[in-house]
């Protein structure tokens, strides 16, 4: 499943951003580190509990289907649960969250291998998620040497925003490249 969900810096980006929307964010930005091959998208939706946030990693673990019924009125972007199995099997992966309906004021930490939690402690974070996606491939030389250019990947990303953006037209985006902003789309307080 990995090779067929992220094949590419945009889809882990696309990835992560549609987590985020479904999420029920407002905010989303968005930081890339080329030369590191990292991504984090920090969003400010409903957040995961403790629980949730050890089995979001696994294989087709997801908390936008309940039952059979709901295969048949979806309407989240992403409901499979492979997104962030894949990127943990391809990719270092940690996620920072807490959730807003958590009578907790604390958030937590976990570290992921190949699907896993293997490290998890209490953070102070506000309501939202934090996902850091470090060495892309790093475990595939080759998937990695096979990849676009860097700059054609950036505009993949860049492309993929703008599109995504487009359809949720109440969303604020930020965009960092490098620790330097590359772009921001906010919305228009304009009616019509």
């Amino acid at each position: 499943a990995a090779g067929e969900v992220i094949d590419s810096l945009a889809a882990v980006v696309r990835e992560l951003v549609e987590n985020a929307l479904d999420a029920g964010a407002t905010r989303i930005v968005v930081s890339l580190w080329t030369d590191l091959w990292r991504i984090s998208v920090a969003d400010n939706g409903k957040g995961m509990s403790a629980e949730d946030l050890r089995i979001c990693a696994t294989a087709h673990s997801t908390s936008k289907i309940r039952s059979s019924k709901d295969l048949w009125k979806i309407t989240s972007l992403g409901f499979r649960g492979e997104a962030l199995h894949s990127i943990s099997q391809v990719a270092e992966l940690e996620i920072f969250s807490r959730s807003s309906s958590s009578p907790d004021t604390i958030g937590w930490r976990s570290i992921y291998k190949q699907g896993e939690a293997i490290e998890e402690m209490a953070v102070a974070i506000a309501v939202g998620t934090i996902v850091n996606v470090s060495n892309l491939f790093g475990n595939l030389p080759v998937r990695r040497k096979g990849l676009p250019s860097m700059s054609q990947q950036l505009k993949a990303v860049q492309v993929l925003i703008q599109q995504i953006a487009l359809t949720h037209p109440t969303v604020t985006w930020q965009i960092q490249q490098n620790d330097r902003l590359w772009f921001s789309i906010c919305p228009s307080d304009r009616a019509g």
